[in-house]
């Protein structure tokens, strides 16, 4: 049995290698494009992922379709976000741009789209690298698994176990019976998203690399920009422009299918999507308010506002001026947002809409029950009961998702990081958001962390992209019990 199962991990973690360096030749198509020097640092990065996966893949080369239980799926996607990281990392280490301390934290923030760096000077780097830093966000945005069961062929019965593992928040919906053909209908929905903002972002003055690039992070919630002024650095009208690649990734991609499908009926009902813009447009209007005075006036008050709310809430990160310097009361607010984050099953982080709003109901419910004791006061959501185990799950993350976020808090600030620095990092990381505050916020990055602080901060961020319960759940003695 423990052969059987290392047998199958091992092949899977190989394949998965194998794609990852297939993505990484993309990036030295870019660099010999653009005859950047990071042409050889790529094209080793690639040649070792590839050796690594091929040797994984080798011992057990016959195409008969593998099976994964439930057990397994959580194993297998915990690992794959680390392995992937581990080698996705090896141009920056290679190429000498920077320590693997760094290399390891710029990669891990990639694929889980937190969008959190530690480069100094992005603009110095070559195109290459650059290209392969926001195809991280791409590849992590979609999610790992999801590339997995569209690409590999020989995922069976796994890849609704790996599919549960891994897509955030607490549905899972399959938009086919097959498991694969749904992966196949979110990736193009996806990619076609991408092709979509490239294009736009493009007509309104962008160059095509630096629109595909920003395509990538804002339908990816990634929030990597090849400029150290992020969106501050384009115009008005392309900041508008990113606002309206950014709003999608902050959607269910099952509602996105209905739109297609022109079964708006069930966008209509889904109360999930109506907080989300509701939120959107409250918190913008607020932050407008507080922000606003005659000097600047009031279209870059309340683009600005937009501009952040919609960045933040979708967890992307991206910038367009330094809210560290706004009213205290807004910084607040976007603080808030970032622990929500947007709706489950898409592209951003945070404890996601839907259970926000259920631990509301589930404290009203409480309250009424505590007036009315023998009423029966069932949850409901979209006029359905809501299972007791769904509830009890939601209940679960939130409580993880705080504890680790105090544990954070006081594991930097015991390494000498400031309370305020260390609180925005926390749920910045935690809620894979990016940008921080304090010394970290507005355009600076996370540059002047510690090493062990930066090891910590990926970690948080592999178990924020994982919503906690898939990695907590490796370390019960239950778990590894036959």
């Amino acid at each position: 049995m423990f052969k059987s199962r290392f047998l199958t991990v091992s092949r899977v973690l190989g394949m998965l290698l194998i794609l990852e360096a297939g993505f990484m030749l993309l990036s030295v198509g870019v660099a010999l494009i653009y005859n950047g020097n990071d042409v050889k640092p790529l094209l080793e990065s690639s040649l070792i992922t590839f050796l690594v996966g091929f040797i994984l893949r080798v011992p057990i080369f016959k195409h008969q379709t593998i099976n994964i239980d439930r057990r397994l799926g959580f194993l297998i996607v915990a690992l794959i976000w680390i392995i992937m990281s581990l080698f996705g990392a090896l141009p920056y280490y290679i190429g000498n741009y920077t320590s693997y301390t760094d290399a390891f934290f710029e990669t891990m923030s990639g694929f889980t789209t937190t969008g959190a760096s530690v480069i100094v000077d992005i603009e110095i780097m070559p195109k290459g690298l650059v290209f392969w830093r926001h195809l991280t966000n791409a590849i992590g945005g979609i999610g790992i698994v999801v590339i997995v069961i569209s690409f590999i062929p020989f995922i069976g019965g796994g890849a609704m176990a790996m599919f549960s593992a891994e897509v955030a928040g607490p549905s899972k919906d399959k938009l086919s019976p097959h498991i694969r053909k749904t992966g196949g209908i979110l990736l193009t929905i996806y990619v076609g998203l991408i092709a979509l903002s490239s294009l736009w972002l493009w007509i309104a003055g962008m160059s095509l690399y630096d629109a595909l690039c920003h395509s990538f992070a804002s339908l990816a919630s990634g929030g990597f920009s090849t400029m150290n002024k992020s969106a501050a650095a384009y115009s008005p009208l392309i900041q508008y422009l990113l606002i309206l690649s950014m709003i999608p990734s902050g959607i269910n991609f099952t509602l996105m299918y209905f739109v297609l499908k022109k079964q708006y009926r069930k966008v209509w009902r889904n109360e999930e999507i109506k907080v989300y813009f509701g939120i959107i447009l409250i918190a913008t209007i607020i932050i407008t308010c507080l922000i606003y005075n005659s000097s600047t006036g009031l279209e870059i008050a309340f683009r600005n506002s937009l501009f952040q709310v919609v960045s933040v809430i979708t967890s992307t990160g991206l910038v367009n001026t330094d809210f560290t310097l706004w009213a205290t009361p807004a910084i607040f607010l976007l603080f808030l947002l970032m622990f929500s984050g947007a709706m489950s099953g898409s592209t951003t982080g945070g404890l996601k809409i839907v259970r926000v709003i259920l631990l509301f109901k589930i404290a009203k419910s409480i309250i009424s029950k505590s007036v009315h004791t023998k009423a029966f006061l069932p949850v409901k959501f979209e006029k359905k009961v809501v299972q007791q185990s769904v509830l009890s799950n939601v209940f679960v993350v939130f409580m993880l998702f705080l504890i680790t976020y105090i544990v954070g808090v006081l594991l930097f600030t015991a390494l000498g990081i400031g309370f305020v620095e260390a609180s925005g990092g926390a749920v910045s990381f935690l809620s894979n958001m990016g940008p921080g505050f304090g010394a970290n916020g507005g355009f600076n990055n996370f540059a002047s962390f510690p090493c062990a602080a930066k090891w910590i901060a990926s970690a948080m961020m592999f178990l924020g992209r994982l919503e906690l319960v898939t990695v907590f759940c490796l370390f019960m003695p239950s778990f590894w019990k036959q």
